[in-house]
């Protein structure tokens, strides 16, 4: 390693060992902590449902059930295509 490189590692770990004797912050010494709150992941969306819901507001359904998707150009213009009942 060289020396200009010895160096600058040497100035920055004395820089991190002086932030840390400055700061000596320790998560369990802090009195009056919020409680950290558990989370019910039974009202959260599965990736199938936030897919379903997203396609079905991307999309309009004529009267007679045909269902249209948005494409949009490289020039901002949106056009609808028909989706055909095999997908595409």
């Amino acid at each position: 390693m060289s020396i200009a490189l010895k160096n600058a590692v040497r100035i920055v770990t004395d820089a991190v060992d002086v932030i840390s004797k400055r700061f000596p912050i320790k998560w369990e010494d802090i009195t009056n902590k919020p409680t950290i709150p558990t989370i019910d992941v039974t009202d959260f969306y599965t990736k199938e449902e936030i897919d379903k819901i997203l396609n079905a507001n991307n999309q309009l359904v004529s009267q007679d059930g045909t269902v249209w998707k948005p494409t949009i150009d490289n020039n901002g213009v949106v056009s609808w295509k028909k989706v055909m009942p095999n997908g595409q």
